[in-house]
């Protein structure tokens, strides 16, 4: 590397010429004085938040060159190698790190951390998740309009659906599971499994359960690559209770391909489900809501500064109904920004994430009972506030506030929601 070629110039060296001279102040000052350790050591810290995870390595290298001690780079470095996914090497930084005497007891953390996770990645076979149980709080969990709202018949919206107010208790849960198949490739078969349970304290027809499964393979298609470029075709399964009757169950199947350019983390994706809905003595009319769903989006993240990032979701997705004006074409975005941080002396690390989305449903056709003459257009604002409390190990207090706006040119599709929750979450 060229960094390492100029390691032997004279630190005195004051001109670089050619091709040097167009390079960055940044760079030209590692070449200019590779022993002053602040430029490489910026540089790389750059160069890491740009993507570059050579250059970065390259240029931790040579800040060990001069000084072998530095626990903190070496830390850096296990850090990079894991973003390549090279484990092993991750594994001997993190330890040489800790052996070092000037290491600060929020690195020692890290890095144990860190271990702990390659130890179960080195795993042919590796299982992560977590379990969440609490209480919240919301203005409408129906998400029900006022109830004055008229319908076209001149009647009253169903009171028993309007806006009120109620506790209740959740709980949540997700497991994933990777096996790798041991090519040396990073080949691997992936699962999913999620869950939710919400248990009102008095509007029981609104009492929600629900599952998710996902399964496949994924390949990939440059080993060894920065990019990690991949593709994995998955199975999907759902299912769904409401008011605790059997309302919904689907299944199908999707294509999604994983991508780093640069820092930034790529994931678009298609997904095909065919969905059916039962009818019950709450909901009579659910079946109609039957039909394939069709989804296309894309998932990105990347970091912005240290300790904080940026998550950003959008979709559009085409609902055919077997009850025409059920039938929607809907386009939604969502951001989060987790931060992570720490509080005084305590080396253990909060997560505060506000977020923001929008989404749009565009119905097909006018429903008789409710606007006959008009076709529904409904826009969908939310905003809200998470907060990660690091309790024990790897028990956490989440906290989150959340506000959703129902815009509608139909008043009957149009409500506010503000929910406030907070539970314990233990992860693993």
């Amino acid at each position: 590397m060229a960094l390492l070629a100029v390691s032997s110039l004279s630190a005195s060296a004051q001109t670089i010429y050619g091709p040097a001279s167009d390079l960055d102040p940044l760079f030209r000052g590692v070449l200019t004085r590779p022993s002053n350790l602040a430029n490489p050591q910026q540089y790389a810290v750059d160069a890491a938040q740009a993507g570059d995870i050579e250059s970065a390595i390259s240029t931790y290298d040579q800040l060990l060159f001069y000084n072998p001690n530095l626990s903190r780079t070496r830390f850096e470095l296990g850090v990079l190698y894991y973003r390549l996914g090279s484990y092993e090497m991750a594994r001997d930084y993190f330890k040489s790190a800790l052996e070092k005497r000037d290491i600060a007891p929020d690195l020692q953390q890290r890095a144990e951390e860190y271990l702990a996770i390659i130890d179960k990645k080195l795993l042919p076979d590796q299982f992560t998740g977590f379990a969440q149980t609490g209480l919240e709080y919301q203005t409408n969990p129906g998400a029900g309009p006022g109830p004055q709202t008229a319908l076209a018949s001149g009647g009253k919206f169903d009171t028993r659906f309007s806006s009120k107010g109620d506790w209740n208790w959740f709980g949540a849960f997700g497991v994933n599971y990777v096996h790798d198949f041991e090519t040396q490739r990073g080949d691997t078969f992936e699962a999913s499994v999620i869950g939710y349970d919400a248990q009102q304290f008095t509007l029981h027809q609104f009492d929600v359960g629900l599952m998710e499964v996902r399964a496949g393979p994924r390949f990939m298609i440059f080993p060894g690559s920065t990019s990690g470029l991949s593709v994995k075709p998955y199975a999907i399964g759902t299912g769904a209770l409401l008011a605790d009757a059997p309302y919904s169950a689907g299944g199908g199947g999707g294509l999604t391909v994983h991508a780093n350019v640069g820092s930034i983390a790529l994931d678009p994706y298609v997904e095909f489900a065919q969905q059916s809905y039962r009818n019950s003595s709450f909901y009579p009319f659910a079946s109609g809501l039957s039909g394939p769903l069709s989804t296309y989006g894309l998932l990105a993240s990347g970091p912005i500064s240290p300790g904080l990032s940026w998550v950003s979701r959008v979709t559009y997705a085409h609902d055919n109904a077997s009850f025409g004006p059920d039938s929607y074409n809907s386009y939604a975005a969502d951001i989060w920004l987790p931060w992570n941080f720490t509080v005084g002396t305590d080396s253990r690390t909060w997560t505060l994430t506000p977020t923001a989305g929008v989404s749009r449903w565009l119905y097909d056709a006018p429903d008789p009972s409710i606007a006959a003459l008009t076709t529904p257009r409904s826009t969908e604002w939310r905003v809200g506030l998470g907060l990660d409390v690091p309790i024990w190990r790897q028990v956490v207090l989440g906290m989150l506030v959340q506000y959703r706006a129902d815009q509608s040119n139909i008043p009957a599709f149009t409500m506010h929601d503000l929910a406030v929750s907070a539970g314990p979450t233990i992860k693993f």
